[in-house]
Formats: structure tokens, sequence, C-alpha cells
């Protein structure tokens, strides 16, 4: 009976330590820390990025002329290149030489005649062809409005090589 008893005791301390778990009893004054967990990170999620919108960067605008000769003869063509950059948005709403017989001021108005008016987006180059008076000096500058605002080339002179007489003699 002895070992009945002593059965049953072990089987009953098996049973209560597997139903209650192996926990001791905190000791008293003694605050129990809490354990940390290894815990797996949470998979990656694509969030949407939308672009925002910026401004393009500012650049003076500028307008320089690449081409013109320094004389021609009288009654022949002229040819005038230049090129405009710059801006924010490089819009270039008119462009044109603008020019006469004497010297003028910074202001285009001064100048009582003027290239075909072109348009176009910055950088560019433009070119255009201008008749020459008979002789005398001509005088011209490049102008352009590149996103609302006015540019300027400085004052150029061209020497009219004026046609020399030939005098029919007998």
């Amino acid at each position: 009976m002895f070992k009945g008893v002593i059965s049953t005791f072990i089987i009953i301390t098996a049973i209560v330590l597997l139903l209650g778990g192996c926990v001791s009893a905190p000791q008293p004054g003694v605050i129990p820390t809490p354990t940390a967990e290894p815990t797996s990170p949470l998979p990656a999620t694509a969030l949407p990025v939308t672009a925002t919108p910026t401004a393009a960067p500012f650049v003076t605008p500028e307008i320089t002329v690449t081409f013109y000769p320094a004389s021609v003869n009288g009654d022949t063509n002229i040819t005038i290149d230049w090129e405009v950059s710059g801006g924010s948005t490089g819009e270039i709403s008119q462009t044109a030489v603008y020019w006469g017989y004497k010297t003028a001021g910074a202001n285009t108005s001064d100048y009582p005649r003027a290239s075909t008016v072109q348009t176009g987006k910055a950088p560019q180059g433009f070119s255009t062809i201008i008749k020459a008076p008979a002789g005398g000096d001509f005088y011209f500058r490049a102008h352009a409005t590149v996103d609302g605002i006015d540019v300027y080339s400085p004052e150029y002179r061209i020497t009219i090589i004026a046609p020399m007489g030939g005098g029919g003699g007998y």
C-alpha cells in the first residue's frame, strides 16, 4: 500500500507541475523585469511616392550675338546670328534684331527698323538676313523676351562699303 501512495503522490505532483507551470513565486520587494521576446520585423510595405513638382531653377536670361560681319559691300545681304539662353522655363516669346543708320539707346524703339520677330525655347540660336544700304554705317542690337524678362545685346556697328563709282569715260 505504501507503494501505491508514493505512486499516486508522484502522479499528482507531475500533473500539478504540468498544469501550473514551473514558475517560482516572486520574492518580496523584488519587481519582476519583463524579458524581451524575439520579434520578427513587420513585412516591408511600399508606400506610394508622389513626386512633388519643383520649379525649374532660374538662370538669368542672356542674349549673345554670335556672328556679324565687321563690314560689307553696299546693297548686299547682312547675316546676323544670335543665341538666347536662360530663364526658368526658357520661353522666348519674341526675339529680333533692331537696327538703323545711326547709334541708338538701349530702348529698341530708338531703332527705326526691326527684323522678323521669332519665338522659341531657350537655349536657341536665331539668324536673320538684312539688306545693307548703299553706304554708311549700320547699327544694331539683338533683343529677346525670355519668361517675360527683356534682354538686350550691346550695340554693334557694321561698316557699309559704298560701291566705287566708275567713270564711263570716252
